[in-house]
């Protein structure tokens, strides 16, 4: 099976795009209030939690274009909320734009590089790895003067490339997007009931998001070391992806968890351990989100809605009770990585990966 590079890449490009806007427009607007944390808290709460519902609205409408509708009403949000000049109501309205356009472009390219895959995981964690690489784009382009264009240009350019994409993807026939016929993945998930199995995937991704937002990373003190940071997270997650359609899902996901563990327990003043452990940890990304579609096979878009869904929970009690002391910390990610990969273990069975070509 040959790797889909152009929609593979094309998200990538899109899925960063979109996360240069919106950490440029949060570090911008709010960078400096008191009130950071709950901002944030509502960013990923409206962000994260609708995407389930996105995702089944898109797969009842399937002639519906998330990604553009998505880069329409990120733009006007984007836009309110540079010029609100602090009136609270704008400023909601332009948030809830942003963020709802963010979902919209996220299920956009959870669904088409799902759909284009074949079976592999390497088209939608090449997605999912763009974000990464944005997120700090965003926040250092917020400390810049003069480049409020930059972020919109990118916005406006994904747009136009989420309609090229989206033709491609179609002209392969109407089947491309019937989701009540064409299942997504070969069967990764164990032989137990859909639910159980859900169930211990959407926890694994809690999981790995509340350990993620709670990595003791004291060494992280310049700009050059945050790059460094965001950039791991992005490598991981494209590599769980691919390595998963080479090696195996379960094993990529287990191992990388295990070997994680050590380096996270003891990197906290060294980088370079420390960005290692993060990347490895990212992997587990596309193995939890591939699981969760060979059970949803028909339902992709609400796949990767519980994936974010799980991501909000996980991050919550960082925002709302901080990260608790090194010893207990250290204890935490010790025990929550064990249960994580016994987890994958349960949830999971035994694949050999594919037969993947570039």
């Amino acid at each position: 099976m040959k790797i889909d590079w152009k929609t593979g890449l094309a998200y990538c490009f899109i899925h960063f795009s979109v996360e240069v806007l919106c950490f440029f427009i949060l570090y911008k607007v709010f960078g400096g209030s008191g009130l950071w944390w709950a901002f944030c808290v509502a960013f990923d709460t409206l962000a994260f939690v609708p995407q389930a519902l996105f995702g089944a609205l898109c797969e009842k409408y399937p002639g519906f274009r998330p990604g553009v509708t998505g880069g329409v009403i990120i733009i006007a949000g984007g836009l309110i909320m540079l010029n609100a000049s602090g009136v609270p109501a704008a400023l909601m309205a332009g948030l809830i734009l942003l963020t709802f356009g963010n979902a919209l472009i996220h299920i956009s390219g959870a669904m088409a590089t799902l759909r284009v895959s074949e079976g592999r995981l390497s088209e939608s964690a090449l997605f999912v790895g763009g974000g990464s690489f944005g997120v700090i784009t965003g926040r250092l382009l917020a400390g810049a003067a003069g480049v409020s264009w930059i972020p919109f240009v990118l916005i406006a350019l994904a747009t136009g490339l989420m309609i090229l994409t989206d033709r491609r993807i179609r002209s392969k026939g109407p089947d491309v997007f019937d989701f009540d016929s064409s299942p997504c993945l070969h069967d990764l998930a164990a032989d137990r009931p859909a639910w159980i199995v859900i169930l211990i995937l959407a926890l694994v991704v809690t999981v790995r998001a509340y350990i993620g937002y709670g990595i003791p990373t004291a060494w992280n003190k310049t700009a050059v070391q945050t790059v460094f940071l965001f950039v791991f997270m992005g490598i991981g997650k494209i590599l769980g992806g691919i390595l998963s359609d080479i090696i195996g899902t379960k094993r990529i996901g287990i191992v990388s968890c295990l070997l994680a563990v050590p380096l996270l327990l003891v990197s906290n003043n060294i980088m370079w351990l420390s960005l290692i452990a993060v990347a490895l940890f990212s992997m587990t990304m596309a193995v939890t989100l591939g699981g969760l579609v060979s059970v949803l096979k028909k339902h992709p878009g609400v796949a990767f809605g519980i994936t974010t869904i799980a991501l909000w929970l996980g991050s919550m009690p960082v925002f709302l009770f901080g990260i608790p002391e090194q010893t207990v910390c250290n204890i935490l990610i010790a025990v929550l990585s064990a249960l994580a990969a016994a987890g994958l273990f349960c949830a999971l069975k035994n694949d050999k990966g594919l037969s993947v070509k570039n």
